[in-house]
């Protein structure tokens, strides 16, 4: 039975929770043993011991579908705005830039680009302070003029990973949601800057990173042939396919790991296809709303708010 995970605001606490048909069970009250060793961290814990607790989750999930777990549905079920980022705390964002080649060509105007020639661009973002769920969740960088958005296949890491090579880098994937980079392009682009690019400002801000709804796992996700659309006020901006990327999600997960160690509930953001407000001097104000879709793994829906300070 498919099922896939998430960490929702209740009209008491918050509780990660497993999905199944649609209806969401608090994990603390069906498998508690699942939520240690730190229940207070979430599903971290359930991702930093992956290879044993996914078989686990699958049997939950079984036993919901067949009515056999004795579990009551968490009622009201939560509602959009009611979702956080699955994961609370993890150690690591790392994300993969100019991935796409229509990005490349369309946006970025690079027609002379060939893969063989090149190496992919890896940064970092800091989850604590860039990680958000859904909602009216994103506070506009009052730093920039140009705020733009990235939707982008998220990965989440199973299994500690070093040196791995692409022929058996997928065993060390978990699962899989949406994220979005949000970019301030006149940071990232500034010209006062050194080497006029600059990830840190144009990338690392706050609330940069929207991620979830839910994870799913990987056993039921064909990671290569994935449909990714992003509206920005319910106007199509991209619409592109997982398997148009430039470093397939292997390569990535192999290169990534030449340089640092992935530990298990790591995030990947692997890259964005053409339709970025760059291309066309189109940028994100407070009140925009940004829908996100990735096919299989549902609907990833923010606001742009004014920052209060």
């Amino acid at each position: 039975m498919t099922y896939s995970l998430a960490t929702v605001r209740t009209t008491s606490d918050t509780a990660a929770v497993i999905e199944v048909g649609g209806g969401y069970y608090r994990l603390s009250d069906i498998s508690p043993e699942l939520l240690q060793p730190s229940p207070s961290r979430g599903l971290i814990n359930v991702f930093e011991q992956w290879e044993e607790r996914e078989p686990v989750c699958a049997e939950l999930a079984d036993a919901i579908s067949r009515r056999a777990a004795g579990a009551s549905r968490i009622d009201p079920a939560p509602k959009a705005d009611d979702f956080l980022t699955p994961l609370q705390y993890p150690s690591k964002v790392v994300l993969t830039g100019a991935n796409y080649y229509e990005h490349l060509y369309k946006d970025a105007g690079m027609l002379d680009f060939r893969k063989e020639d090149k190496i992919p661009t890896f940064f970092l973002k800091p989850p604590t302070t860039t990680l958000v769920g859904s909602g009216k969740s994103v506070r506009y960088p009052t730093q920039s003029k140009q705020f733009d958005w990235e939707i982008e296949l998220a990965v989440i890491v199973g299994k500690r990973m070093r040196r791995v090579s692409a022929a058996h880098a997928m065993r060390y994937v978990a699962g899989y949601t949406i994220g979005l980079d949000l970019s301030a392009r006149d940071w990232q682009l500034h010209p006062k800057h050194l080497v006029k690019f600059d990830l840190f400002g144009g990338k690392a801000f706050d609330d940069s990173c929207p991620l979830g709804p839910r994870i799913t796992p990987a056993r039921y996700v064909q990671h290569d042939n994935l449909d990714l659309k992003l509206w920005v006020n319910d106007v199509l901006k991209q619409n592109a396919n997982s398997r148009d990327m430039i470093w397939s999600l292997p390569e990535q997960l192999a290169a990534m790991s030449e340089h640092v160690t992935l530990e298990p509930g790591d995030v990947i953001l692997t890259g964005t296809p053409a339709g970025v407000g760059w291309a066309t001097g189109q940028y994100l104000k407070v009140g925009d709303r940004i829908d996100a879709e990735i096919s299989g793994l549902g609907r990833l829906s923010v606001e742009i708010i004014a920052d209060g300070g």
